[in-house]
């Protein structure tokens, strides 16, 4: 079974982009919707697949992700790739409404809110915003590498 360390950069955007179409699929689609340079770094990048186990060619010579693989730092939802970092800015999203609801009523018939409640809602508003921006960053970082051509 392959991993992720396995993967190089334009590995790994091939290896998303066959997961993303769920469809058997040619090398030059896979160059296109991959960002890669030409059919033949798409070519390379299938066949690395295929030793790996992760992709097979069908009878029509299209190429289809045989399984998704858990990814060091992501996360599959359904056929998306999230990083971790945004699941748990999410969830610290999550805890802040629940906190800003539970203040709400104390604030509105002006009723006293205890010091540790505010310091826990800054603490949550800080995790909730560092988590998200972290998850953007490692985002764009990925997007960015996959971008990067292989070099032989």
């Amino acid at each position: 079974m392959a991993s992720e360390d396995e993967l190089n950069a334009t590995t790994f955007q091939t290896y998303v982009y066959l997961v993303r179409a769920g469809k058997p699929v040619g090398p030059r689609d896979v160059m296109r919707g991959a960002n890669l340079s030409s059919p033949s770094v798409a070519y390379r990048n299938l066949q690395k697949l295929i030793d790996l186990g992760l992709v097979v060619k069908d009878e029509y010579g299209n190429y289809v992700a045989k399984e998704k693989i858990g990814l060091k730092g992501h996360v599959w939802v359904g056929k998306t790739l999230i990083p971790r970092f945004t699941v748990f800015g999410f969830i610290f999203l999550g805890v802040l409404i629940a906190e800003i609801a539970i203040l709400a009523p104390h604030l509105f018939f002006g009723s006293p809110v205890e010091g540790s409640f505010w310091f826990l809602t800054i603490v949550t508003i800080v995790a909730a915003l560092i988590f998200l921006v972290e998850g953007v960053r490692f985002r764009k970082i990925k997007s960015n590498v996959g971008k990067a051509q292989c070099v032989p």
